[in-house]
Order: C-alpha cells, then sequence, then structure tokens
C-alpha cells in the first residue's frame, strides 16, 4: 500500500514531537504546521486528528492541538505491558532463534541511542514471526518514545540497555537469564522519573 501525504506528515509531526521539536507548552496549528512542511492544510488535519485518536494530541476547538504527555503511572503500565509481550518474544526466541536470528540482534545489540532501542525491541518481536506481536510492540515503543527521549535529554548520554546480556542468554537457550535481563532493560526505563 502506497504512502499518503497525510501519512507522510503524521510521520513528520509524531517525530518533532518524540524528539522535542514542538513546545508541548505552546498549541500547534493547523495552518503553522501547512507551512512548516510545505503540504496543504487537509493532510495536517488528517494527521493531526489521528493523533488525537492515538491520544498524543488534544484538540482545541477554534485554538489548535496540544501534546499529551505520558505521566509516572502511564510510562510505567507502557512498561508492564511490554515485559508482558516482549518477555513472549524472549520465551519464543529462546526455544526457536537460529544463528542469523542471533547474528542480527547482536549487531543491533551494540547501540545505545533511542532509535536503536526501538529497533532492537522491535526486531525481537518480528522475529517471532507473528506479525501481531511486532505491532503490538512497536505501538508501546511509540507510545513511551518521548518519555525515553526526555531520560536521554535530561541525562546527557546514550540509554543504558541490556541487549546484548539479553542476546547472550537467547544464544545460549537460557530462557530465566533473558527475562531477568528484559526486566532490568525495562526498569532502566522506569528510572526516567524522579533522577
Amino acid at each position: 500500500m502506497r504512502e499518503t501525504l497525510s501519512d507522510k506528515v503524521y510521520r513528520a509531526i509524531k517525530d518533532d514531537i518524540n524528539n522535542f521539536r514542538l513546545n508541548p507548552d505552546e498549541f500547534i496549528v493547523e495552518r503553522e504546521m501547512a507551512e512548516r512542511y510545505g503540504v496543504s492544510k487537509a493532510p495536517v488535519r488528517e494527521a493531526l486528528h489521528r493523533l488525537c485518536r492515538e491520544g498524543r494530541l488534544i484538540s482545541y476547538p477554534r485554538k489548535g492541538y496540544l501534546i499529551v504527555s505520558l505521566n509516572e503511572m502511564e510510562f510505567y503500565q507502557t512498561q508492564q505491558l511490554r515485559l508482558i509481550n516482549e518477555g513472549f518474544a524472549v520465551r519464543i526466541l529462546v526455544r526457536e532463534a537460529g544463528p542469523e536470528d542471533i547474528k542480527i540482534l547482536r549487531a543491533m545489540a551494540d547501540k545505545s541511542d533511542c532509535v536503536s532501542n526501538t529497533e532492537f525491541h522491535c526486531k525481537m518481536a518480528e522475529l517471532t514471526g507473528n506479525k501481531f506481536l511486532r505491532d503490538i510492540v512497536a505501538n508501546l515503543l511509540d507510545i513511551s518514545t518521548r518519555t525515553l527521549n526526555l531520560k536521554k535529554r535530561l541525562n546527557g548520554s546514550n540509554l543504558k540497555t541490556y541487549h546484548l546480556e539479553i542476546v547472550d542468554a537467547i544464544e545460549a537457550r537460557d530462557e530465566e537469564k533473558a527475562l531477568k535481563f528484559l526486566e532490568m532493560d525495562l526498569k532502566l526505563g522506569n528510572s526516567s522519573f524522579g533522577k
């Protein structure tokens, strides 16, 4: 299926929100976004409505849209769901991952920026062969990306991860250890608040 102009604008706005190029305290106005992305207001309106349906923006008639930020509890809840779903992926990978799967994950595990973090976790889900699992993990990561980027911004460094340890445990067929390192990896994200 071909990507529409509205899809491109949606991704651009979402990326600008997640990377703090749009101020959460200022109204997002259709006309300004159309100028910013060099498009008409129609694809911008569609993209903004989609972001509202996803709970990322709140619409204020005749004013514009405001960015919704996750509070500590909401972020923690996304991490809980990630642990359940990614834990399922890890269990499958411990049983079924082949040498090529391990090689792919190992190559991705080295990096510690937010984009690489998302790619690593999505790839684990994708390698299970379960498309729905990959979509669920991608959506949960998408929801929490802005908070993870904020943590990186506040700490002034790359995110600490346990990706290599997770891959080592998968390769060793050690489910308990792989799940332990996954949980530790996700707990690092939980420490975004209050530190």
